[in-house]
């Protein structure tokens, strides 16, 4: 009998110590109701799973030269909205003079083209401070970039619209670029 009643008074408190738990999430959620506190919730969207890719770095090696192309668009009057390849010319140890002649294609932008030192912010809007460029090319037109530098280094080939194209015209283009002595 006794062995009977213990095993009764066990399952008794079982189910009590259950019931309490539920109790006890319950009593949570009414407090959190009534503090007014919103769990914060984090939605995902597609640009949290798809991160901005790194720009596309062209080696340049001694005694050749590199291609390379885009699609660049007009950012509106004033503003910046720049497409980004690197230009490695980190093996050139004692310096040169890089040479990029680029071609507009024959959409509805102008080309302007800048080039800059890395590891520097690119301007989101007003006149750019870059090293050198060649702006407000017409389409089907060409220009041409040269800036000497005393040892290797990246540089950042910055391409957009033209700020005397409308804003969101979108035009190609290309570029071949050396370094020379």
């Amino acid at each position: 009998m006794q062995r009977v009643a213990l095993r009764g008074l066990c399952i008794v408190l079982l189910i009590s110590g259950m019931s309490s738990g539920q109790s006890l999430a319950d009593a949570a959620r009414a407090n959190r109701k009534q503090k007014g506190a919103a769990v914060p919730t984090k939605v995902l969207t597609s640009d949290d799973l798809t991160a901005t890719p790194p720009p596309e770095t062209i080696q340049l090696m001694p005694g050749t030269s590199s291609t390379g192309q885009g699609t660049l668009v007009a950012p509106g009057r004033g503003k910046h909205s720049y497409q980004v390849i690197l230009l490695d010319a980190s093996r050139f140890v004692n310096g040169g003079t890089i040479h990029i002649t680029v071609s507009v294609g024959d959409g509805e932008s102008e080309g302007s083209f800048d080039l800059y030192p890395q590891g520097i912010a690119l301007p989101g809007e007003g006149f750019p401070n870059s090293l050198a460029n060649a702006v407000n090319i017409r389409s089907d037109a060409g220009g041409k970039i040269s800036y000497r530098f005393a040892h290797g280094t990246v540089f950042q080939f910055a391409a957009e619209g033209s700020w005397n194209s409308k804003a969101g015209a979108k035009n190609t283009y290309s570029f071949v670029v050396d370094v020379g002595s």
